[in-house]
């Protein structure tokens, strides 16, 4: 909790802005109501009508213009009224315990209730009593929502940003034969125990919430995004074997001696010997058995032979395009689905696949290129940082400060550099901290990697900083 307050307290400011702001917006919505009701009156229009067009009430209406009348300024009067109960620490501390990721033994969050009946019994905490409306009051002003969550996917790959522009070079500039593919895993076969009410007059469509599962299925798709096309198959597993199977089939209904290139994430079977050794087979090449799953991703990444992997990064999977395709394979049939057996769900998927490649299918146009995501994967660094959690591990850490070496190598000017000496001054403020996670981890390695990575990103920033500070000034 102490944490909590200190970064409170350090954000106050920026609360305060924030709040401020808010307040400067409800105050020029006045005055210019205030504006709007001397105008309109000016022209000779009733006080109905004024109240309509400005959206307040007649009396609000009346009691501004005898104010104009009178000669007063549209501005607030100076008001009396009792000072706050309720003290600027009293509420840093109130959402400092409030906001806790685990108040007490087994519980991950507060209700409004539950938190105004535990410091009704502990006020040393926050220094008095209040009520729940109070507590939801003190988090409103400052603009927190505690109780939402959202998920978010964090880069971890230290060479995300490479990856990330190859793959988006492909869609903008895609070879003529280039195929998004994946597997879909765990596809149950639901059924509801009542039917369906249909929509009718007044009423929207109802659905039991109750189902029964009747199996599952898997899937392997594969996307062509310069027409829309797809090509699905339903397998009882995703096993290295059945990929294969799936994945040949694909390609023997290509034209023959056509370069193929295809996009994939980095899924275990994507990488086996047995995978490797079925695209040396279809493409008539002779393949040399490899060790490590880093020399067969080369291996398929190279441009050599008829058929080219290409691998989106970890922690990447929107770049690639069949997962579009799979969320409108989820609205579309699978939502509302109802299905009896396995063998339905299959008929439903195959339908729909065939529905689509008819009717529906168009090419899929990637916009997208990265704009903003340098300096928001630094900004989400820092707040990790800051709030000093001790759920992270040292090896994400190590990815994390790989990851901003890296960016800061080669992507200095996306990211603006009162960010990069912000992280500078946090990563200084946060040693004792940052060192703590990385002896806690019982394997000498990891602890040197982390030292390396954390040298090597001081250091790039120190002197990136230093030499853009001497330009400014020459310049």
């Amino acid at each position: 909790m102490n944490n909590i307050i200190k970064a409170t307290k350090q954000g106050s400011k920026v609360l305060g802005d924030i709040q401020n702001s808010a307040v400067n917006t409800s105050w020029s919505k006045r005055i210019l109501q205030r504006k709007q009701i001397a105008g309109l009156y000016q022209c000779n229009i009733s006080y109905r009508h004024i109240s309509w067009f400005c959206g307040c009430h007649t009396q609000t209406v009346k009691r501004w213009i005898v104010r104009i009348e009178i000669g007063e300024t549209i501005t607030e009067r100076t008001r009396s009224g009792r000072p706050p109960i309720f003290t600027q620490d009293i509420c840093i501390k109130t959402i400092a315990f409030y906001c806790q990721i685990s108040p007490l033994p087994g519980c991950s969050t507060w209700s409004l209730r539950l938190a105004e009946k535990y410091l009704s019994n502990h006020r040393e905490i926050v220094g008095c009593a209040m009520s729940h409306s109070t507590i939801g009051r003190i988090l409103r002003a400052h603009a927190l929502r505690p109780h939402l969550k959202k998920y978010f996917l964090q880069i971890t790959d230290p060479e995300f940003f490479p990856k990330m522009e190859h793959i988006i070079g492909l869609y903008l500039n895609p070879p003529e034969y280039l195929f998004c593919f994946d597997e879909c895993t765990g596809i149950q076969a639901t059924q509801r125990l009542a039917p369906d009410l249909p929509v009718c007059a007044g009423n929207t469509a109802t659905r039991e919430f109750e189902y029964r599962r009747n199996g599952t299925t898997d899937l392997i798709a594969f996307l062509r995004p310069q027409t829309g096309d797809v090509f699905l198959r339903c397998t009882k597993n995703h096993n290295s074997g059945t990929l294969i199977s799936v994945f040949s089939q694909h390609v023997k209904l290509q034209p023959k001696d056509v370069p193929l290139h295809y996009i994939c994430d980095n899924y275990n079977t994507h990488l086996g010997e047995g995978f490797c050794k079925a695209i040396a087979k279809l493409c008539g090449i002779t393949y040399t058995s490899l060790k490590t799953a880093k020399e067969r991703k080369l291996w398929l990444s190279s441009g050599d032979k008829r058929i080219t992997i290409h691998f989106v990064p970890f922690h990447g999977s929107w770049l690639n395009m069949i997962e579009i395709w799979f969320s409108l394979l989820a609205d579309k049939c699978l939502k509302n689905g109802w299905f009896e057996s396995v063998e339905a769900l299959v008929k439903a998927l195959i339908d729909f696949t065939e529905t689509w490649n008819k009717y529906f299918a168009h090419p899929f146009t990637w916009t997208y290129r990265g704009e903003g995501l340098h300096a928001k994967v630094v900004s989400r660094f820092m707040r990790l940082l800051q709030i000093e959690s001790s759920q992270m591990e040292i090896g994400f850490l190590t990815k994390q400060l790989m990851l901003m070496r890296n960016i800061a190598q080669n992507y200095w000017l996306q990211v603006d550099s009162k960010d990069w000496q912000r992280l500078l001054d946090l990563i200084v403020q946060k040693e004792i901290y940052i060192s703590q996670l990385i002896l806690c981890n019982i394997k000498k390695n990891h602890r040197l990697k982390a030292y390396q990575a954390l040298e090597d990103l001081t250091e790039i920033l120190y002197n990136t900083l230093v030499s853009y500070t001497q330009e400014s000034k020459s310049a």
